[in-house]
C-alpha cells in the first residue's frame, strides 16, 4: 500500500514512543489494555471503536475510515482509478456506487472552473441592446436573432420585429421568455 512522505517517521515514532509489546511480537497494532500487548484483533478494535462512539453519542465502525479515505482520494484527486487501486476494488462500478458524492458545492465549483477555463466569461457590455435585455444570458444581437429564427421553425412561428412573434397560421402573439 503507497503511504505519504511523512509516514514512515511517524510510524517509527510511533514503534519507539507508543507501541508496548515485546520484541517477538510482530503485529503493529497492539491491544494493551486488556490485550496485554497481544496483537490488536479487528472485533477489539471494533468494540473499542463502537465504545468510543457511544460515549462521544456518535454511530462509529472501522469502515468508516475507508469511507473517509476514498472520499478523501476522490475530492483530492477526482481520480477514480486511483482510489479503486488504493483500496483495492477490481471494478470501477463498485467505488463509484459506494464512495463517491456529489455535493452542491462541487457542482457549483466545477461549473466556475469549466466556464473560466473555456475563456468564455461573461463579457460586460456598456451598452447592451434592447433585445438583449429581454433575455437571462447576455447574448449579442446576431445570437438572438439566429435563437428567434430557430425557436420559430421549430414551432412553425413566423418571426416578425419587435419583442414578440406571431403565428402564421393561428395569429397568437408569443413573447420570448424573460426569466428561468
Amino acid at each position: 500500500m503507497p503511504v505519504s512522505d511523512d509516514f514512515w517517521s511517524i510510524y517509527e515514532e510511533y514503534l519507539r514512543s507508543e507501541r508496548r509489546a515485546a520484541p517477538d511480537v510482530h503485529a503493529v497494532w497492539i491491544a494493551s489494555r486488556k490485550g496485554r500487548g497481544k496483537p490488536l484483533r479487528y472485533a477489539t478494535f471494533e468494540s473499542a471503536l463502537s465504545h468510543i462512539g457511544r460515549k462521544a453519542g456518535i454511530s462509529v465502525h472501522p469502515h468508516l475510515f475507508r469511507h473517509a479515505l476514498a472520499q478523501g482520494v476522490l475530492e483530492a484527486t477526482g481520480n477514480i482509478k486511483v482510489a479503486r487501486e488504493i483500496l483495492g476494488h477490481s471494478h470501477l462500478s463498485t467505488i463509484a456506487d459506494l464512495y463517491q458524492r456529489v455535493d452542491q458545492h462541487a457542482m457549483v465549483t466545477a461549473l466556475a472552473t469549466a466556464k473560466s477555463s473555456t475563456g468564455r466569461a461573461k463579457k460586460h457590455r456598456s451598452w447592451p441592446s434592447a433585445k438583449a435585455e429581454q433575455y437571462v444570458f447576455d447574448y449579442d444581437d446576431e445570437t438572438i436573432s439566429e435563437l428567434e429564427q430557430a425557436i420559430a421553425r421549430a414551432s412553425g412561428i413566423e418571426p416578425r420585429g419587435g419583442d414578440s412573434c406571431v403565428s402564421a397560421d393561428v395569429g397568437t402573439r408569443v413573447t420570448p421568455r424573460k426569466s428561468w
